[in-house]
C-alpha cells in the first residue's frame, strides 16, 4: 500500500513539474488562470463596435488590454505619459495610428464629451475580446480605425 501511495505522490509532483516547466505553463495552465482583478469603481466586459482597417465592422465584448502574450488589465490602458485611460469612461477611440510596433497614438472621446490625444504603450495595445465558441481573441489597436463603446 505504501509503495502505491509513494508512486502516486511522485506521479503528481512530476505532472505538476512538467506542466509548469518551460512552455508548459503558458500553453496548459494560463488559459484557466483568473483574469487580473478589476479596479474598484470601474466596469469590465464592455460592449463596443470596432471598425477594422479594411472597413469591416463587428460587435465585440472587451475583456481587457495587454500585449500579445497576456492580458494586463481588465479596465484601463496605460498611456505613454503614465496616465491611465479608463475603458468604461470612453465613448469612442478614433484617428488610431497604424504603426505595426510600439505605442499606438489615438484620439479618445470620453462620455463626458471631452477629447484628448494619447499614445497607448506597446504592452497595452492588444484588446482581448470574447470570440467564437467561448475563446478569447486578440485585436491589435493598430489594425483598427475606430472603436465605439456602448
Amino acid at each position: 500500500m505504501k509503495l502505491i501511495s509513494l508512486v502516486s505522490r511522485v506521479a503528481v509532483v512530476a505532472s505538476v513539474w512538467l506542466l509548469l516547466g518551460s512552455g508548459g505553463y503558458a500553453s496548459v495552465i494560463a488559459p484557466w488562470l483568473p483574469l487580473p482583478a478589476v479596479d474598484k469603481g470601474h466596469r469590465s466586459s464592455l460592449r463596443a463596435r470596432v471598425t477594422m482597417v479594411d472597413g469591416r465592422s463587428r460587435a465585440i465584448t472587451i475583456q481587457g488590454v495587454g500585449c500579445t502574450e497576456s492580458i494586463c488589465s481588465r479596465v484601463r490602458a496605460t498611456a505613454s505619459t503614465a496616465d491611465s485611460v479608463w475603458l468604461d469612461g470612453l465613448a469612442s477611440i478614433h484617428a488610431i495610428s497604424h504603426d505595426p510596433n510600439g505605442p499606438v497614438k489615438a484620439t479618445f472621446t470620453f462620455k463626458n464629451g471631452t477629447e484628448r490625444q494619447a499614445s497607448i504603450v506597446q504592452v497595452n495595445r492588444v484588446l482581448y475580446v470574447d470570440g467564437r465558441f467561448g475563446r478569447t481573441e486578440k485585436l491589435d489597436l493598430g489594425g483598427l480605425t475606430k472603436i465605439d463603446f456602448e
